[in-house]
Formats: C-alpha cells, structure tokens, sequence
C-alpha cells in the first residue's frame, strides 16, 4: 500500500526545511532585537543630564539644581556672566 519511509519524507518535505529556516531567523532576529534595546537601556542609564538635573541638591538655594557639580566642573573657575 504505502511505503512507510515515504510518509515521513511527505511530511518532512521542503516546507519543513523552509519552516525551520524561518524559525531560526525569528530567533536570532528576536535576541538581536533584545541584545540591541539592552545595549541601548545600559547606555542611557550610564548618564542622563535632564533626569540627573531634574534632582534638587541637598542645600536649598535659589537654585533647585547645580549644573556644575552634576557636570563635574564645579571646582572650576566661573565664568563671568553679563
């Protein structure tokens, strides 16, 4: 009737390869997707000027934030301001 080994090629045929192919490139596509939004989070957390300002200093001044200190300049001369 049928040969048993010629069913599983049937079902196993082309397509599947194709399937399978195209299963692996989902995968990668997905850890290269989630790799790259890490890659990206670690880099803004690193240092974010407009959060980082956005924190009042410790000392209540007029001021409720020290750009120098949060740049790291704030040993430095200060320039004259007109």
């Amino acid at each position: 009737m049928s040969d048993p080994e010629a069913q599983p090629q049937h079902h196993h045929g082309p397509l599947h390869g194709l399937s399978e192919m195209i299963s692996e490139h989902h995968d990668r596509a997905v850890r290269r997707h989630e790799e790259e939004a890490l890659a990206e989070a670690a880099e803004q957390a690193g240092f974010d000027l407009e959060t980082d300002i956005g924190h009042p200093t410790a000392h209540q001044t007029a001021v409720g934030y020290d750009v120098e200190t949060d740049l790291g300049i704030d040993d430095e001369p200060r320039e004259p301001r007109p």
